[in-house]
C-alpha cells in the first residue's frame, strides 16, 4: 500500500467536490467562489454564470495569472463569446470545464506551484 502526502503551494486545498458543494481546507462552500493559491473570495462572482462580465474579470486581474479556470457546475457551460474574447485580450484565456474537472485541474496546478486562479460554481 502506497501513501503520499498532499502537497500544495498555497494556503487553500480543495479536499472534495460534490454536486452543489466544494470542501476547501475544512470549510464547505455552496455558492460560487474565487480561489487562488493565497486567497479565497466569497460573494464575488454573480450567482448566474451569464452575468459574468468584463468589469469583474478586470477586478480579478486575470491577466496576472498563468491559468484561469472556470468551473461551471455539473456540466461544462460556456459563457458568452464576448467574455471569452475579453479574457483572451486580457492575456489569460478562460479554461472552461465542469466543476469536478476544474477542482482536479486546480489541485494539480497548485501542487506544481503554478499561479492559478479558479472561478468555481458548485
Amino acid at each position: 500500500m502506497d501513501f503520499s502526502q498532499d502537497k500544495t503551494s498555497g494556503r487553500y486545498t480543495i479536499r472534495s467536490y460534490r454536486s452543489g458543494s466544494i470542501i476547501i481546507n475544512d470549510a464547505t462552500y455552496q455558492d460560487p467562489i474565487v480561489l487562488g493559491l493565497e486567497h479565497l473570495q466569497e460573494n464575488k462572482l454573480p450567482s448566474d454564470l451569464d452575468e459574468l462580465d468584463k468589469r469583474l474579470l478586470s477586478e480579478l486581474e486575470i491577466g496576472s495569472y498563468e491559468v484561469v479556470i472556470l468551473g461551471t457546475g455539473q456540466r461544462q457551460q460556456f459563457p458568452s463569446w464576448d467574455i471569452l474574447e475579453v479574457a483572451q485580450i486580457m492575456g489569460t484565456p478562460l479554461e472552461v470545464m465542469a466543476t469536478d474537472a476544474a477542482c482536479r485541474t486546480y489541485t494539480i496546478l497548485a501542487s506544481d506551484g503554478r499561479n492559478v486562479l479558479a472561478l468555481l460554481y458548485p
